[in-house]
């Protein structure tokens, strides 16, 4: 596949000096693996083979802050999409299944919803190939839930919602978790926020939820020992829970019986934040975050916001990877995340941060974790168009995410800034972008061993005309990958999502990192 090279390289990757390196090596070697087991009997349908591979497997915790694609040779994989508003005629949605393999893959889609029966559905995603179908599949209402179980090689599944104030592509997790956090919301203006759980098993779920604002930690009586039905999904609106007009709320998930997954739907309407985002939730702490499109760009404003949801007080470094020379090098910042709160960095106030792009990498120090993983970090930017704002919201990829292989299922949309590209090392690395087409994955023109220095951030556009398909970064070494997609309605501003790491699965990882 040919085409142009004008449009790809959209900005000169930056790299690292020797110091700054020096610390990345330091962030890197701190964040030691922590592992937990997940004894959890609950079952999907009738069997816990169905939903989970195998039963009562060990994993490691930091790897399940995020969705990734098992580089085993698993003959199951399962997703599991945080939910679409179904009860709304001017917002759409659909469900992107993709099959990068040579292989057929044979799935099953089951769509959940409130207080209804569950939808059940057969499909087939022919190989080097990828299927699109309705989220809502039919059913009216406040969300619907998928589940898609794969049998015959390996896929991977996003959802779109396509809302009037801007479309957003939502990461759908590869197995419910006990715990789940989200580090920035936001109800100023009376914007909307929702949190959307889904409960995929036949016996109920039952969870604890606590918020922090900016005076307090709170758990309302109502969200402690909150039931979530068998096959359910349930919304819950934050306004309604004593969170009105706060432009600092941080929510906590524990399942005390049984797990689920959670998504968190926004609308921002002012107070310097426009537009719509839907993401799926963090499933643990972890000791490091990642971000590979950190920007000072015009007018925009960037914000770290820092969770804290453990009952320690943590000491952080947050390192900027944000140039090729010292008079572009900076100090890292060292600041105390306190327990039960959250803080935020605007990162426009930090002295000798050079205008442009740079990566971000936010650490624990502390040894003794205790009865921590680490913090929860997400990234908010306002791209600002005269009076016309955007917001954007993604979390970091945590620790022991970084891969030298990625995947969009979804694809991108055509933008100068397409994809955001960190090296995690501290070793020089080349990187390919592949499109996923009949002939298999293919590199896309001008594309093919691109120089990403170490430490260093690389920002690749992508021309129009590309066919939708799955988009796949390959690189000589670990890094991170982002897309910044455009918002659809000639909106102004981009929204943000990671790609989906290609990473052993927990039970190799564990077996390979024991002594």
């Amino acid at each position: 596949m040919k085409l142009g090279t004008n449009f790809f390289r959209s900005q000169t990757p930056s790299h690292m000096t020797v110091r700054q390196l020096v610390m990345v090596a330091i962030v890197v070697a701190t964040g030691a693996a922590l592992f937990v087991v997940d004894n959890n009997a609950n079952s999907y349908g009738n069997s816990n083979a169905n939903i989970d591979n195998v039963m009562n497997f060990a994993e490691v915790s930091t790897l399940s802050a995020m969705p990734f694609i098992s580089a085993n040779n698993s003959m199951t994989t399962n997703w599991f999409c945080p939910g679409v508003p179904a009860n709304d005629e001017i917002i759409s949605s659909s469900l992107v299944i993709s099959n990068a393999s040579e292989t057929d893959i044979s799935a099953t889609v089951t769509l959940l919803s409130f207080d209804q029966t569950p939808v059940v559905n057969a499909v087939s995603i022919p190989a080097r190939s990828h299927i699109t179908l309705d989220a809502r599949g039919g059913i009216t209402s406040p969300f619907v839930s998928a589940v898609v179980e794969m049998v015959g090689s390996q896929g991977s599944v996003e959802q779109i919602v396509r809302h009037p104030a801007g479309d957003a592509v939502v990461l759908c997790a590869t197995q419910p978790g006990t715990d789940w956090y989200f580090a920035d919301g936001f109800t100023g203006a009376d914007s909307i926020e929702q949190i959307v759980m889904t409960n995929p098993y036949v016996d109920a779920t039952v969870v604890d939820i606590t918020f922090v604002t900016a005076d307090a930690e709170r758990s309302p009586e109502q969200l402690q020992g909150f039931v979530l039905p068998a096959n359910s999904v349930v919304a819950l609106s934050m306004d309604q829970q004593g969170a009105r007009n706060e432009p600092i709320l941080a929510v906590s998930i524990h399942a005390s019986s049984g797990r689920l997954v959670a998504g968190r739907v926004q609308h921002y309407l002012g107070q310097g934040r426009l537009g719509f985002s839907m993401s799926l939730g963090a499933s643990a702490m972890s000791t490091q975050w990642w971000f590979s499109n950190g920007e000072k760009i015009g007018g925009n404003t960037e914000n770290l916001v820092i969770y804290n949801p453990s009952s320690r007080d943590r000491s952080l470094s947050v390192v900027f990877v944000n140039g090729s020379d010292s008079a572009n090098s900076i100090e890292p910042l060292l600041i105390t995340a306190p327990a039960h709160r959250v803080i935020t960095i605007d990162t426009g106030t930090i002295p000798g941060l050079p205008v442009g792009r740079y990566g971000i990498i936010v650490s624990t120090n502390d040894q003794d974790m205790g009865d921590s993983l680490g913090i929860v970090v997400e990234q908010v930017i306002n791209r600002r168009d005269g009076n016309t704002v955007g917001t954007s919201v993604v979390l970091g990829a945590p620790h022991n995410s970084g891969s030298t292989m990625w995947s969009a299922p979804s694809g991108v949309t055509a933008s100068e800034d397409a994809l955001q590209i960190m090296n995690t090392t501290s070793q020089e690395a080349t990187v390919s972008v592949l499109q996923v087409g009949p002939a298999g994955a293919v590199v896309l023109g001008g594309l093919e061993s691109l120089v990403l220095p170490a430490g260093g951030v690389l920002s690749i556009g992508v021309p129009p005309g590309l066919p939708d398909a799955q988009i796949i970064v390959q690189a000589s070494v670990a890094v991170v990958v982002q897309r910044l997609l455009l918002r659809g309605h000639d909106l102004i501003g981009r929204s943000a999502v990671l790609a989906l790491p290609h990473l052993p699965s927990p039970d190799n990882f564990l077996s390979e990192s024991a002594p």
